[in-house]
């Protein structure tokens, strides 16, 4: 088997962190980050990154269509119909949020 190596730049806080948990387990650091990584189980993702970036460029697109209604019924004086534009909006932003 060929040992591969890899770099690994950590902030101070992660680097801190890592030699913690060397010295509580009295082992090295690299001990530490290949247990980390063949013992982590990874939840499977919702979605495909692309599928999320679709889904979120869509919204994103029903976003400023709404905002363009509201935009016409200040103009026009309607602001009796603007609660409801403000509360899709505020679920859309919502919506985009969750998938970033």
């Amino acid at each position: 088997m060929v040992r591969k190596q890899v770099n690994v730049s950590l902030n101070d806080a992660e680097f801190a962190a890592l030699n913690f948990l060397a010295l509580e387990h009295n082992t090295k650091r690299s001990t530490i980050l290949k247990n980390l990584i063949n013992h982590h189980q990874l939840k499977e993702p919702k979605m495909m990154p692309q599928q999320a970036l679709e889904i979120n460029h869509q919204l994103k697109k029903m976003g400023n269509n709404l905002n363009q209604l509201t935009k016409l019924a200040h103009q026009n004086g309607q602001m009796e119909s603007l609660s409801p534009l403000y509360e899709m909006r505020d679920e859309l932003n919502q919506i985009c949020q969750q998938l970033k």
